[in-house]
């Protein structure tokens, strides 16, 4: 397929967004099947049609085109624009006139640039030799498109894109032809003024069998306006068949008068502006969507399978995924109880020492009081213990901490990838047994965008949702200076009576020295450090009990299941309301699956793609 778009690329300056778009996802979905060459082809042709609307083949005057079957009479019409003689001779008709049927004829006073001297003819006529329009115009005589010449009926079709009014020549015969709707989809966006040639007198207006011809009129009105629904379509022109009054100049005069009029109802002016162009382009555009749509027709049931299973599957994902976003109920009671104790020792003031730092040091060894307790008393492993329980709580405590800033926003992306991962591969695999199986190959790329979207807002509340809700249970900063105030006694309780009584013998020995009763060092107390050891642990162990029990009662354990379950159910609104206003959504970008929906959607799409 890269052959296959520098073909085109020299093509590219008009509309080059369209075709580009188009090409890529065909080549992305199909690779080198020759369905990507028919695509290519109808490119082309688009780039072709684009070509004559915009520059109209550098005719600054207004262009008029005269379009049908072959055998129609459209030369005949084209002749009567033209009041020279000798132009009127050279324009030849009839089946078995070549340069009638197989060439674009140009007649007015403007050629047409890059005229192309082997399938085009150029008649010279000044505004003066034509009917009277109120401003220059040029009239294109194309060959029919039901021609058996094959390049005659490519130029015939081609052609009908150049005009911005197309005279669309129909014999009586002919109405109901199936011809008029490959010219009628082609006629879009134009104004189309229907003129119906060889017309039985006797079946004209005002006739006994002008009812026939009527609902065969309005049946190819209805025809036109459905195949070309943004065509103007004038009321139809009728040519009396000459050959059966034998009078060809009543016909002519007949045609003159009546185009007149219908010209005249037309804004010629406009028109010759190119204020058409814009509707021309975009008909344009959908012609080639439709056209695509249908190459692919026959692929489309197995696209449309392919791209349906993986959009199905992505839909129901975020609630999967958020289903699980809040992970276990006892790791959230670990972090609650965590945080309360914490909160707890910090609320207790610094003069309640040493119960704050026993309480912090229980809070650390939370599941190893029993080995703070027995390494009080001396046991080493039970120290080491109580170290390793100290290390293990601390790092839960960071990691629970981390979890509240980027926890939720990690298993997201890390859910949606385990669960999107599988199934965008079989999506892939699925289109690329759309390819010849010699272009099939193994999908190993990820997609480039994968996430749940609004991850950050969920993030913010749930930190917000944790913070007040511990708020709201946390215990009360006095209930805290009570219980301070409480371990302090028993700690001092146990601990002022060897300092009591250390204190009362050095301030009796130092009255005997400031006295000179005694003045003996021996008489100062030298008490040794194992007494002021045994002393702490001996006061602590109850200080230990007394935070225990403070811990057990102020926090138990079914009030953390509470907050924990309050957690959870603002968790769950949050979600809901998140999900509800579409901040929380699957962002979900693969190209492959881009361009599949792409060349699905593709004859429903009705806006430019900027390609004009």
């Amino acid at each position: 397929m890269v052959i296959i778009r520098d073909k085109v690329s020299s093509k590219m300056s008009l509309s080059s967004n369209l075709t580009n778009k188009i090409l890529e996802a065909v080549e992305a979905v199909f690779g080198e099947a020759p369905v990507s060459h028919q695509v290519h082809n109808a490119c082309q042709r688009y780039q072709k049609d684009l070509e004559n609307i915009q520059s109209g083949r550098g005719i600054g005057a207004l262009l008029i085109a005269i379009v049908g079957a072959k055998g129609q009479g459209k030369t005949w019409v084209a002749r009567q624009f033209v009041r020279d003689e000798r132009t009127q001779a050279a324009m030849r008709s009839g089946d078995l006139s070549a340069d009638a049927t197989t060439r674009l004829v140009w007649v007015g006073p403007v050629a047409p640039e890059g005229l192309d001297r082997q399938v085009e003819s150029y008649f010279p006529c000044q505004p003066a030799s034509m009917l009277a329009l109120n401003q220059p115009f040029v009239i294109l005589d194309t060959p029919g498109v039901t021609d058996a010449d094959a390049r005659a009926a490519e130029l015939a079709t081609e052609s009908l894109t150049l005009a911005p009014i197309k005279l669309l020549v129909i014999a009586r015969d002919q109405i109901r032809a199936a011809t008029n709707i490959q010219i009628a989809r082609r006629i879009d966006g134009s104004v189309c003024i229907p003129i119906v040639t060889s017309v039985d007198p006797d079946e004209l207006p005002g006739a006994s069998q002008y009812s026939k011809l009527a609902d065969d009129l309005r049946s190819l009105r209805d025809q036109l306006q459905i195949l070309a629904p943004q065509a103007i379509i004038s009321p139809d022109v009728l040519v009396p068949d000459f050959e059966i009054t034998g009078d060809e100049s009543q016909s002519s005069r007949t045609f003159i008068a009546t185009i007149m009029d219908r010209l005249n109802e037309v804004s010629l002016s406009e028109l010759a502006m190119g204020n058409s162009r814009d509707t021309r382009v975009q008909v344009a555009q959908e012609r080639l969507r439709r056209e695509v749509a249908q190459l692919i027709r026959v692929e489309l049931p197995h696209l449309r399978q392919a791209v349906e299973q993986l959009n199905r599957e992505t839909e129901h994902l975020p609630e999967h995924i958020l289903a699980s976003l809040l992970g276990s109920n006892a790791v959230l009671e670990t972090g609650i109880r965590l945080r309360l104790r914490a909160r707890l020792v910090s609320d207790a003031a610094l003069i309640w020492f040493p119960y704050r730092t026993v309480m912090a040091t229980l809070n650390l060894t939370q599941g190893a009081w029993d080995r703070v307790v027995l390494a009080m008393t001396g046991s080493v492993p039970s120290l080491f213990g109580a170290l390793s329980s100290w290390a293990r709580n601390a790092r839960q405590s960071k990691e629970f901490s981390l979890e509240m800033q980027n926890g939720i926003r990690n298993r997201s992306q890390k859910i949606v990838e385990e669960r999107l991962q599988p199934l965008v591969r079989q999506f892939q695999q699925a289109v690329m047994k759309l390819r010849p199986r010699e272009q099939r190959l193994t999908i190993e790329q990820k997609s480039e965008l994968m996430m749940l979207s609004g991850i950050e807002e969920l993030q913010l509340q749930s930190q917000e949702i944790f913070d007040r809700t511990l708020d709201e249970h946390a215990s009360r900063r006095w209930l805290a200076q009570f219980w301070g105030l409480g371990g302090v006694l028993v700690f001092w309780m146990f601990m002022a009576g060897p300092i009591v009584l250390l204190y009362r013998e050095y301030f009796h020995a130092s009255l005997g020295v400031f006295t000179g009763a005694d003045e003996h060092l021996e008489d100062f107390p030298h008490p040794t450090p194992g007494l002021f050891l045994t002393s702490l642990i001996l006061s602590l162990l109850p200080l230990l009990i007394y935070c225990m029990l403070v811990l057990t009662l102020s926090l138990p354990k079914r009030k953390i299941s509470r907050v924990a379950k309050q957690i959870l159910n603002e968790h769950e609104q949050a979600i809901a309301e998140l999900k509800s206003s579409a901040v929380i959504r699957l962002v979900f970008d693969d190209s492959l699956l881009a361009q599949a929906e792409y060349l699905l959607n593709l004859d429903r799409k009705r806006v430019a793609d900027g390609s004009h």
